[in-house]
């Protein structure tokens, strides 16, 4: 049975939420630019987006209009 790929996205997810899991980023940590964040990982802004947005819904990260995003002040472990 063929190894089915991660979507892209997915790759963001992970590697932030182990960031935050192991200490690397920490409540109150600002995250990179959707920007930084395309450049970084080599997929659109779409992307990042989606993957910004599933981080948001599991409470890991919390998003600032015109700030930007953020760990979240107690995220769930």
């Amino acid at each position: 049975m063929p190894h089915r790929r991660k979507p892209l996205y997915e790759h963001v997810v992970d590697d932030i939420t182990a960031s935050i899991r192991g200490g690397t980023l920490k409540p109150g940590d600002k995250l990179p630019s959707i920007s930084q964040l395309t450049v970084q990982y080599g997929i659109s802004n779409t992307m990042i987006k989606f993957a910004l947005r599933i981080l948001g819904e599991r409470g890991l990260i919390e998003t600032h209009q015109g700030k930007g995003s953020f760990v979240a002040t107690n995220p769930p472990t």
